[in-house]
């Protein structure tokens, strides 16, 4: 086989395997980043349901919400998000939170809809049960 055809060769392989690796480079560049946040928010999500779970053996007090209102961003597409900001005491420390459901701070979705029921549920003013972690009493939550 004499050079010529050795390099006839390697042209037509070539012209296949170029656009073979442009392909898997391209379908990588687009897959690992797809991958990459799809197992953060599974990580987060999971993060969430053990917080959600210890928070059963959480201690409860009274505590007060003193700040209650949906807060609505953004432009074309809104976001409208619950803000409620309860004060309670523990050992005698006030503390103050935000935290509706336990394990929230990590991973939460919610609807609109779901938003104002929250603000409905928790009005300002209003007595409520907070659920605080007894290791931690700064980590509360009014719902586990």
């Amino acid at each position: 086989m004499g050079l010529e055809e050795i390099l006839a060769i390697l042209a037509v392989g070539a012209t296949v395997l170029v656009p073979t690796v442009c392909g898997l480079i391209v379908a990588a560049a687009i897959l690992v980043p797809l991958f990459l946040f799809g197992r953060y928010i599974y990580r987060r999500s999971q993060q969430a349901k053990e917080v959600r779970e210890a928070s059963q053996e959480w201690f409860s007090t009274s505590g007060r919400v003193v700040k209650s209102r949906v807060e609505v961003s953004g432009g074309e597409v809104t976001s409208v998000t619950p803000r409620v900001v309860y004060e309670y005491t523990v050992g005698g420390q006030q503390y103050q939170s935000q935290q509706i459901r336990a394990g929230d701070t990590l991973f939460s979705l919610r609807s609109d809809q779901q938003a104002y029921e929250i603000i409905d549920r928790y009005p300002e003013g209003a007595t409520v049960t907070v659920y605080y972690d007894p290791a931690d009493p700064a980590q509360a939550a009014l719902e586990r």
